[in-house]
This record gives structure tokens, C-alpha cells and sequence, in this order.
């Protein structure tokens, strides 16, 4: 992850790099729920049709889904954690993996075909910050592909979030606002409705006796499709074009 940091009030840059480094460390592979986002942003990549397109893959973690990237073109990837890095290295050695905070790297300027950013959003502290450097990379009429954490969903999970990282969770409307300052929206979805939490919505969406019915009634595939239409998925989604 690559936080921008001012705010005195957040983790400082030495404790997010602690708590990224121990989280890798611990935990390299994907989980499903990673992986089943990550089959959407790879689906609406190969949409683009792009032929051996630059990618740009920020926040990119131990490497895994950059790996994949790089049988559809030249890919670059990047991340906060050094030991996030380490294991990507290690696993992909024909991907160029950069260790470091994404406002202090030097990256070319209008250089790539597509950005990539997979839950970094919530994690950095100006989040319009952010999104001109993913806009300075690309060029002018190019691609971005980006996920945040739903705050709709994350607001109703009751999980404690441990410290040591930024959380600024958008909702839909939020997320449209934000990107539309320097992208069009080319498509937006919630994706990834998962059978956890109980408080509000939640509880009915994930009633198990509610579910079965519905999966009878319907489909797994459909009641899924119906959650994420309601705006229930744990994963935001868009697909966005720079803004010449």
C-alpha cells in the first residue's frame, strides 16, 4: 500500500511499512475473496482489448495478480511493504517490482496504457493526491482500473480494524464524485457480496434460511448478481478512461 501522510492524528510512515511487512509475511497467497476480485479487474482488463498494453499496478502486494498481468503485457507493480516485495521477486522475476511509497518513486509521466489499483484508496490520506498520480502516469485517453472497500458494507461488519494502517472507506457516491474529477466512468459495480455480517442490511442479506430459498427460487450465480446490484458486494469497482 502507498500512504500519503500529513495528518499527525494518523500512523506515521514507519508504523504503516511495520504493519504491511508483518501482514505479508504472514499471510503472501491471496485470499478468495482477493482472488474473486481480482478475476473482475483482470475480465474487464482483457475487455479493453489493448495489445501488449504498459501496466502500472499499484499497491500490487506480494505479487501475485501482477504476475498474472504479465502475460498480457509490460508490467510494472508497486508497493509500500519491502517485504511485500521480497516475495514477489522471489516468485516473478520477469515483473519489474518497485519497493516504496508511490509519491516518492519516479515513475514516466504519461507513460502507461493502464493503471491498476486494487484497495489502496482507503489507505492513503489524500485520496484526490492519489488519483492525479495515477491520471500523471497514463496517457491521455488511457485506462484505470481501481477497487476500494465498500464503506457501506464496512460500516456494517463490525470487524475491529487493527491500527497501523489508514482506513477512508467510500460509498458508490462518493467513489463517482471522487474519480470524476479527472476520469470518465466507463463502468462502476459492487462486487463480492460476502456471507459475513449481521448488523442492518447485513443481516437480512446474509440470512442463511433467506439464501437458501433465494438460490432455490433462482440461482447462487443470480442471488449474487441481484446483492451486488444492491449495492451489497464488499468490493467497489470501476473502470475509468484518463481525461485528456
Amino acid at each position: 500500500m502507498m500512504p500519503l501522510r500529513s495528518d499527525a492524528s494518523l500512523p506515521s510512515l514507519a508504523v504503516q511499512k511495520q504493519f504491511w511487512d508483518e501482514r505479508y509475511t504472514a499471510r503472501s497467497l491471496p485470499n478468495e475473496w482477493q482472488v474473486r476480485r481480482g478475476d473482475v479487474v483482470r475480465r474487464w482488463l482483457l475487455s479493453l482489448r489493448l495489445p501488449r498494453p504498459r501496466i502500472l499496478d499499484f499497491g500490487c502486494g506480494t505479487g501475485w495478480f501482477a504476475g498474472q498481468l504479465a502475460g498480457l503485457g509490460e508490467v510494472t507493480a508497486i508497493d509500500l511493504s519491502a517485504a511485500a516485495i521480497a516475495i514477489a521477486r522471489s516468485h516473478y522475476p520477469h515483473v519489474n517490482f518497485i519497493a516504496g511509497n508511490l509519491f516518492d518513486v519516479s515513475l514516466p509521466s504519461g507513460y502507461f496504457d493502464v493503471v491498476i489499483s486494487q484497495e489502496v484508496l482507503a489507505h492513503v490520506e489524500r485520496q484526490d493526491d492519489y488519483l492525479d498520480r495515477c491520471a500523471a502516469a497514463l496517457r491521455p485517453g488511457q485506462y484505470l482500473i481501481i477497487t476500494t472497500a465498500n464503506k457501506f458494507v464496512m460500516d456494517r461488519l463490525g470487524w475491529p480494524q487493527p491500527p497501523g494502517h489508514i482506513e477512508k472507506y467510500l460509498n458508490m457516491r462518493a467513489f463517482k464524485r471522487l474519480l470524476s474529477r479527472r476520469f470518465s466512468i466507463l463502468q462502476a459495480a459492487s462486487i463480492v457480496p460476502i456471507p459475513v455480517g449481521d448488523r442492518g442490511l447485513l443481516r437480512l442479506a446474509n440470512s442463511r434460511k433467506l439464501n437458501a430459498l433465494a438460490s432455490r427460487l433462482l440461482s447462487e450465480s443470480v442471488v449474487e448478481h441481484l446483492k451486488g446490484r444492491a449495492r451489497l458486494g464488499y468490493t467497489l469497482i470501476a473502470l475509468t478512461r484518463r481525461i485528456s
